[in-house]
């Protein structure tokens, strides 16, 4: 058994209406286990809007460190949940997450026997799986444009317009790729069963320290996906964008890109921090929810 968990907070993908219900029930059977919430100041929901984590976190610098969460619930699907991971990562604030959506693949919980099954976490019964982020900055002419964070991946395209891109690769100073197709990901091992994925990438179990370079739909045959430690420096640099081109952090945060434009992308300094159940619940879920027929 784990340390018991005294202080949880709740984030919650306020436009599902079951969700909030479930996140109800559980602050219901949680404080009556004398566990505490820690709920905004204004409005009547148990919890912080998963869409904007950064209320949590202007919340968090008004109270002593010793009276922040020692755990973070998120009610929602997985992109819900990815978005909190990369908000709350500085903080080293495990997180796990109770599938209100679709695939749910980073899920721990289903919503079949909550709100007992989350009790049974708050209690102990759980372990804590790192997962690395990527940090991702792009440069023009000299001077940085935007920093991101990354708990899937980033990825570089032509946006809506139907055309090629030229990137160029390189990989701890040494150009490795050069490549045209439709975009170029580069991804963690969470992200590796995402778009990567799609794209013809390989799957990495989420311990391994890796990041993954995989170009969308190739022109060249010999531009193939690439598997590089985690502690490579990759230096990407874009010829042939069309107006539309853009960067695309966990494909929710956005920075359009121009001719000559540099990415370096890095692993971030610190990891997400899932929480499970048991342990095997990837390669579980990806029997269930990937592989299934």
């Amino acid at each position: 058994m784990a340390k018991p968990i005294s202080r949880v907070v709740f984030l919650l993908n306020e436009h599902k209406a079951w969700g909030v219900k479930a996140a109800c029930a559980a602050a219901a059977l949680l404080e009556s286990q004398g566990v505490e919430l820690l709920v905004p100041t204004v409005g009547d929901l148990p919890g912080y809007s998963g869409h904007r984590p950064e209320l949590l976190l202007n919340d968090l610098q008004n109270l002593d460190k010793v009276q922040w969460p020692e755990l973070a619930v998120v009610f929602g699907g997985d992109g819900t949940l990815i978005a909190v991971a990369r908000a709350i990562s500085r903080l080293d604030i495990p997180l796990v997450g109770v599938n209100m959506g679709n695939l749910g693949f980073l899920m721990s919980l289903e919503p079949e026997g909550m709100p007992h099954n989350l009790l049974r976490l708050v209690q102990g019964d759980y372990i804590l799986e790192q997962r690395m982020q990527i940090c991702g900055r792009v440069w023009r002419d000299g001077q940085q444009l935007m920093e991101g964070i990354a708990q899937n991946d980033i990825v570089i395209n032509n946006g809506n317009i139907s055309r090629m891109i030229d990137i160029n690769v390189w990989i701890d100073g040494i150009l490795a790729v050069e490549m045209k197709g439709d975009g170029l990901i580069v991804a963690t091992p969470t992200g590796s069963t995402a778009y990567s994925l799609s794209a013809g990438g390989s799957i990495v179990l989420p311990e391994t320290k890796v990041m993954l370079i995989t170009p969308v739909a190739a022109h060249n045959l010999y531009s193939r996906p690439m598997v590089v430690s985690a502690e490579s420096d990759i230096k990407l640099r874009v010829s042939s964008a069309a107006d539309s081109a853009k960067i695309a952090y966990d494909g929710q945060q956005f920075q359009d890109i121009a001719n000559g434009d540099v990415i370096e992308v890095r692993k971030f300094s610190h990891s997400a921090i899932f929480v499970w159940p048991e342990r095997g619940m990837f390669l579980k879920k990806l029997k269930s929810k990937l592989l299934a027929e």
